[in-house]
């Protein structure tokens, strides 16, 4: 009888240990997908999504925001019109139903393939996400600019895809690869403005756009980013703040007909005189970005921008 008890003594022993025992990583993940939470995201319009459960429908209505979907091998039931001369959809998405160009997209082909999920964009898609959410769709929405935005993008889709490693181990040879064409500048103190120019105007861009993101990971001086405020990406022109920076190299970035842009700078910046007067106009600094590269935004072409850039100013270094 004793033997017996001291058996059952040492089954309840146990059985009270394991109760006491913390999960391993694994057994949490299940338990909080059992109470209901898959994923918990904060977009960029900082509202707070809850995935239930791993989304099986998912449509992203913007091209950026496609390429991260597709490096982490996710499917999608809808995605955006390709619009960017040159361009086109992934090949695992080419036959995927195409739910409008990114400024146009149609709330009626999204809500025909019935997704769990929508990834849109934050500038874009605002007037949407009510509409969407009405009909009991999450919506993350998210921006791409900065090297960070790729970063945390990817970083994102791994966590919806269930894909954290795969998206980590490209995220860590894109970084591998800035580093080393950034290694190979000879001298980074170099000082540059970057312009954008549309049919309509020109201004000046800080480091929160494609282009000043990139001068900014090379190490380069943007001489204008100090004037412009937290969260601006770009200011109105001034020949007299330009005069006064004087950098060596000015970058140009544009947007729209070239006939137009072309315009657009005689008048606003070539046609003054005073424009004649700067270092980099002397030594025939004056450097138009490529529109793939700096006005849409690279994505996981990012270290293809930093070397552009690099060669731009080294045009003797091998990279």
């Amino acid at each position: 009888m004793k033997k017996w008890l001291s058996l059952i003594c040492c089954a309840l022993l146990a059985l009270t240990l394991a109760a006491c025992t913390p999960q391993n990583a694994a057994t949490s993940s299940s338990q909080q997908k059992s109470n209901g939470t898959y994923a918990e995201i904060t977009d960029d319009l900082g509202r707070k999504i809850t995935l239930t459960e791993k989304p099986q429908r998912v449509v992203v209505l913007a091209t950026s925001l496609m390429n991260f979907s597709d490096a982490v091998d996710g499917d999608l039931v809808g995605r955006p019109t390709v619009m960017a001369e040159g361009e086109k959809a992934p090949a695992r998405y080419e036959n995927v139903p195409e739910m409008g160009a990114v400024y146009n997209a149609s709330i009626e082909k999204i809500l025909s393939v019935k997704p769990d999920l929508v990834f849109a964009s934050s500038t874009q898609h605002q007037k949407l996400i009510p509409l969407l959410e009405q009909n009991n769709i999450p919506v993350i929405a998210l921006k791409t600019k900065t090297y960070d935005d790729v970063k945390r993008n990817m970083t994102i889709m791994g966590q919806v895809y269930g894909k954290e490693d795969v998206a980590k181990q490209k995220l860590d040879a894109m970084d591998k690869q800035i580093q080393a064409i950034v290694a190979k500048v000879p001298d980074k103190n170099v000082k540059l403005a970057i312009l954008h120019a549309t049919p309509s105007h020109v201004t000046v861009e800080g480091n929160k756009t494609i282009a000043g993101c990139v001068a900014d990971i090379i190490g380069f001086n943007n001489v204008v980013a100090d004037d412009i405020p937290d969260g601006t990406e770009r200011v109105p022109y001034s020949m007299e703040s330009l005069i006064q920076k004087d950098p060596d190299y000015i970058f140009i970035t544009s947007m729209g007909k070239v006939e137009k842009i072309q315009n657009r700078l005689k008048q606003d910046v070539e046609g003054n005189s005073s424009w004649q007067t700067l270092r980099a106009v002397q030594q025939g600094h004056v450097i138009i970005l490529p529109e793939n590269l700096f006005l849409l935004n690279p994505g996981f072409s990012y270290p293809d921008a930093v070397k552009y850039m690099v060669q731009a100013i080294y045009p003797e270094v091998a990279l």
